[in-house]
């Protein structure tokens, strides 16, 4: 693998920090018994990275993944990856979103369809004045409604884009 400010290449693949359209990153934490469920508990993190254009699955990704028992040290190289990300992609696909919607369109970040009215994700449609903002907490980004003691909508941490919701619910949010 070869990663810097301007591209990731691995296997073969080499996908432009400037015009990929989705990124994507995970840290997910299990715990496992020995067998029968006896002996001591080991915990372990999946460690995923990706980037690449839609559609996912038929258009040129990367996808990278680690595993380790290193549950509270993410290893360098993913650290590197989501750093480049949080640099150099997100930024820009966050201005893009946000003037998409500022242009009339509807755009659709972490399977939220977001325009200039509001929201509509799951089994929920909500205008930008009742909403209060996005929170995370494992492996989940949370919806809320202003008022509201629990959240209207959960969105899984592994859906593309997904991180930039709470940028832009607040850019948008009345």
């Amino acid at each position: 693998m070869h990663a810097d400010s301007h591209a990731i290449t691995w296997d073969g693949t080499t996908i432009e920090l400037a015009k990929a359209e989705f990124v994507g990153y995970t840290a997910v934490q299990t715990r496992m018994r020995g067998p029968l469920n006896i002996g001591s508990v080991h915990t372990s993190t999946d460690y995923h990275f990706e980037i690449g254009f839609f559609p996912v699955n038929e258009a040129p990704g990367i996808a990278f993944e680690e595993t380790g028992l290193r549950a509270n040290t993410p290893p360098s190289d993913w650290q590197f990856l989501v750093d480049l990300s949080r640099t150099y992609v997100e930024p820009r696909l966050l201005r893009q979103f946000l003037a998409a919607v500022e242009a009339g369109q509807t755009v659709d970040v972490g399977k939220v369809r977001i325009n200039r009215n509001g929201f509509v994700g799951g089994n929920v449609s909500r205008g930008w004045d009742g909403i209060e903002g996005v929170t995370f907490d494992k492996g989940w980004y949370f919806v809320h409604a202003r008022g509201a003691a629990k959240p209207i909508l959960r969105v899984p941490q592994q859906n593309q884009n997904v991180m930039l919701l709470p940028r832009i619910f607040d850019a948008l949010k009345r």
